[in-house]
This record gives C-alpha cells, sequence and structure tokens, in this order.
C-alpha cells in the first residue's frame, strides 16, 4: 500500500491544479441591452457568456412584463428567432420587429464544457 501513496497523491495533486476553465460554469458577462437600462429602440438581443455554450442546452425567454398605459396587463412571451454566434460565447435573440415600448425581462440557461446548466434574467425598459 505504501508504494501507491506516491502514484495517488501525484494524481491528488493533478486533480486540484487542473485548469479553473473546466471547472469554471457559464456566466452572463454582457448584453445588449445591458441589464436594467433603458434604451430607444431595439431590434435584437445580444448576449454575451464567459465560455463556449453546448449549443443542445441552450435556452432563452423574451417576456414583456410591463406596457406603459396598461397596468394590469399580464407578462407578454416575445416570439423571436436564436443564433449562436461563431465564437460559441454569444446568441442572439432577433424579435420578428422591433420592441414596442415597455418593460423586458430576458432569461436563459446554458451550459459550457463543465455541462453544469446555468442561468439567470434580467430586464431593460424600451422608451
Amino acid at each position: 500500500m505504501t508504494k501507491w501513496f506516491p502514484l495517488h497523491l501525484a494524481a491528488a495533486i493533478a486533480l486540484l491544479s487542473a485548469p479553473g476553465a473546466a471547472l469554471a460554469h457559464t456566466k452572463l458577462v454582457g448584453s445588449t441591452p445591458s441589464a436594467n437600462s433603458t434604451v430607444s429602440k431595439v431590434t435584437s438581443v445580444q448576449l454575451k457568456f464567459s465560455e463556449k455554450l453546448i449549443a443542445s442546452t441552450v435556452k432563452a425567454e423574451l417576456v414583456m412584463t410591463d406596457m406603459p398605459g396598461m397596468k394590469d396587463h399580464p407578462p407578454m412571451k416575445i416570439a423571436f428567432t436564436s443564433a449562436i454566434g461563431k465564437d460559441g460565447k454569444s446568441m442572439t435573440l432577433q424579435p420578428k420587429r422591433a420592441l414596442v415600448p415597455g418593460t423586458y425581462k430576458v432569461k436563459w440557461s446554458a451550459a459550457g464544457a463543465d455541462t453544469h446548466r446555468m442561468g439567470s434574467e434580467f430586464s431593460f425598459t424600451v422608451k
């Protein structure tokens, strides 16, 4: 058993010193429009991630949560097409037409190299 100890120790050190990227979770690092911003015209929403996405794990939702003059309007899902960028680290949500004035929420989930699905949401306002 003693002769196996150096081998086990070497394996443990190798695991602990593995590159951080292999253990990192996918994070949203930027978006256009940005979180909590107020913008005048939106024809698409761009999401930028910390690492390459596994395409089969990507999900996104665009929801209008508030509309001027319609206080009791329920949240409304907005139809869009989506595409992952050539870099594999970005995604574009393309509604059929420019977004009308109101407040919108973007929800996303995706996995990167570690295969752990992560997700978040943010809002922005179109004036």
